[in-house]
């Protein structure tokens, strides 16, 4: 017996055979206060999977553009952008 939600993805499949999946679709985001409560384990458990998910979406023909997301993440920084991150640090 599957799972309710593996019968419908499985019935959507059936019925759009070219279902595509998107980055932000599979995508984990973490606010500054989340990112914070992480320890490093699960900080780098968090990075190899986004690393590795975009990797194999690429790898099917499924990303164009790369995330900044992953930008930061291969540069080893934090995942968070832009003013989400600075009003976080402000408050």
């Amino acid at each position: 017996v599957l799972p309710e939600c593996s019968v419908r993805f499985h019935n959507q499949q059936t019925k759009n055979k070219s279902l595509f999946v998107s980055f932000e679709e599979v995508a984990v985001h973490f606010t500054w206060e989340e990112w914070q409560d992480q320890d490093d384990a699960q900080r780098t458990l968090y990075r190899d999977v986004m690393l590795e998910t975009y990797s194999s979406l690429v790898s099917l023909g499924h990303c164009v553009s790369k995330p900044e997301v992953i930008f930061k993440l291969e540069q080893g920084s934090e995942p968070w952008l832009g003013e989400e991150w600075a009003n976080q640090c402000l408050s």
